[in-house]
């Protein structure tokens, strides 16, 4: 299944109120720098003008994954430069600035910040971006692909469909990589505490980097398996990835919950994605392992979450295993629910899952995070905009100095217009 997000940025793009060189990663979902590349196609004689906007709001940032880049930015350009001095400064110029070094190489931009757009709160990684020249910039991603992906959720009947439930939880569990292995040991939970009787789930036995469970090997001991054997028992998952951008109705109406298992768990990082929207478009209620404070970011977008009915308390709980256990904690209080106390749990929790729903496909939801989106690109372009690059600065003055004029397209126009703009400032 392909998934149409160039449909997303140029949206983004045209929420700019000036115009800007956007990089996005193709394909979407890529970590590769060698993957970020323009938007479209810009005119070379005039982006150089322009900041610099890259959309990493697909994935979690991972400032170490692009702290060496010089072995992926593509130096053709600079070739054809006949002094070599020029060429090295050049080089190492567009090779020192992390994912900046892109938006260097490909735009000669005249700006030394770029414009980062990303979905994630209370992360390192985010905080080492705004410390290097980074100008960051949050809006959720995700709740703007979710309302395309589950549209037709809005007004499907299959979910208003009343029957007795099979299963007190639905649990979707895939892929454990890539700092999921959490996962791992949620299952074991589930198990060991019996709750797996009263769960829909299943996982991939071997993940998409071919490692059987049995063999990995955890990069935090907390999550170690004490008894990996109870995985085995656990059906096998074989959907591919593209079936998060779908739901299943018959999944929602024969459960009660959705116990989501987000991407980002075993950290601060809040970073919620189509995972977190599938039950709210669905009107489905939910409990959500991902970050400490991700219910308090939900609901600082208008949602509601569950408590008291739901113990939320583990939102709170900054220690990953610990969190882990006190979902299991909520869940085994769910499970020994029974006759009209359970029948009053469920009553109150769908009228609040129903106004989620209501809210998620209103206007007012859609509005209040493209605003933010809007208001944050504008304040960001002006950052941008106010300073003119010192890295800038150098190149103009070695192309004067080593006569390399005529080999630069449009670089009188670029020196004269840097140093207008230079005595402006």
């Amino acid at each position: 299944m392909s998934i149409p997000l160039d449909d997303l940025y140029h949206w983004v793009e045209g929420l700019l109120p000036a115009p800007a060189i956007v990089y996005v990663f193709r394909p979407h979902g890529s970590k590769k720098i060698s993957d970020l590349n323009w938007l479209r196609n810009y005119d070379l004689d005039t982006s150089w003008q322009y900041p610099g906007i890259i959309m990493h709001d697909q994935e979690p940032l991972h400032w170490d994954n692009y702290n060496q880049p010089d072995q992926y930015v593509k130096q053709g350009e600079w070739k054809k430069f006949s002094n070599s001095s020029f060429r090295d400064f050049i080089k190492k110029y567009c090779t020192n600035f992390n994912l900046k070094s892109v938006v260097f190489a490909a735009s000669n931009i005249m700006y030394d910040r770029a414009i980062l757009v990303h979905s994630e709160k209370n992360s390192k990684d985010l905080e080492k971006y705004q410390q290097n020249g980074f100008i960051c910039i949050h809006y959720w991603a995700h709740a703007v692909i979710a309302r395309d992906w589950y549209r037709f959720a809005q007004h499907d009947s299959r979910l208003n469909v009343v029957k007795q439930k099979q299963h007190k939880f639905l649990i979707y569990c895939r892929d454990w990589t890539n700092g999921r292995e959490y996962r791992l040991k949620f299952l074991e939970l589930l198990m060991q505490n019996n709750l797996e009787s009263d769960s829909r789930t299943s996982v991939m036995h071997v993940n998409s980097e071919n490692a059987c469970f049995l063999q990995h090997k955890f990069i935090n001991p907390a999550f170690e398996l004490s008894d990996p054997a109870l995985i085995s028992q656990i059906p096998n998952n074989e959907f591919s990835s593209a079936a998060s951008a779908d739901y299943d109705p018959n999944d929602f109406v024969n459960s009660e919950i959705s116990l989501i298992l987000e991407t980002e768990f075993d950290s601060s990082r809040i970073h919620l994605t189509e995972k977190t929207f599938r039950p709210i478009a669905c009107g489905h209620p939910f409990m959500l392992a991902a970050g400490p404070g991700a219910l308090e970011y939900i609901r600082s977008y208008g949602f509601k979450t569950f408590a008291p009915w739901i113990d939320e308390s583990y939102d709170q709980e900054t220690d990953s295993a610990l969190r882990l256990e006190r979902i299991i904690k909520s869940m085994k209080q769910i499970q020994q629910l029974h006759g009209q106390e359970l029948d009053n749990f469920c009553k109150e929790i769908k009228q609040i899952a129903e106004f989620n729903k209501k809210h998620f496909f209103s206007d007012d939801f859609f509005n209040f995070v493209r605003d933010e989106l809007k208001n944050n690109l504008v304040l960001a372009h002006k950052q941008v905009t106010k300073t003119p690059g010192k890295y800038f600065q150098e190149i103009t003055k070695m192309l004067e100095d080593y006569n390399l004029i005529d080999q630069w397209p449009q670089s009188q126009q670029k020196i004269h217009f840097f140093k207008q703009l230079q005595q402006s400032c």
